[in-house]
């Protein structure tokens, strides 16, 4: 079950991760609170809270990590990269796999060492289903 679940999210995250700019949202999906969404998780993982990520986190993508997972993901991915600053640019696009569909919000962030991409996969409710977050 736990290696199903794992798979799931890493299936996810992948499909997040393979996205293309521009695609529509999924139907009663707006921008503006799919942006608001991305940067509230955006700022718990700036802030160390992998706990709150993690109860983001939609209940079957959940059972496939942990809280360790998250702050083992954040903490390799942002070596190096300093004190998050700001959002430089951030945009959003659609996406689906397996019949079903969802939002990505994507976010270029300034620290004060490096710049981040941080991309952020929630489904129409805006749970949280996938996370990537990539050194520039």
């Amino acid at each position: 079950m736990k290696k199903t679940a794992n798979a799931l999210f890493c299936l996810l995250l992948l499909l997040a991760l393979t996205a293309c700019k521009g695609k529509p949202l999924p139907d009663g999906m707006d921008e503006t609170s799919l942006l608001e969404r991305g940067q509230e998780v955006l700022l718990l993982i700036a802030g160390g809270e992998y706990e709150a990520v993690y109860d983001a986190l939609r209940d079957d993508v959940a059972a496939g990590t942990s809280v360790e997972d998250i702050q083992a993901l954040a903490l390799r991915q942002l070596d190096g990269a300093g004190v998050y600053k700001q959002i430089e640019s951030r945009m959003t696009t659609g996406q689906s796999s397996g019949g079903e569909s969802y939002g990505i919000a994507v976010m270029y962030c300034q620290f004060s060492e490096d710049d981040v991409l941080v991309r952020l996969a929630f489904d129409p409710n805006l749970d949280l289903i996938g996370l990537e977050i990539k050194k520039q």
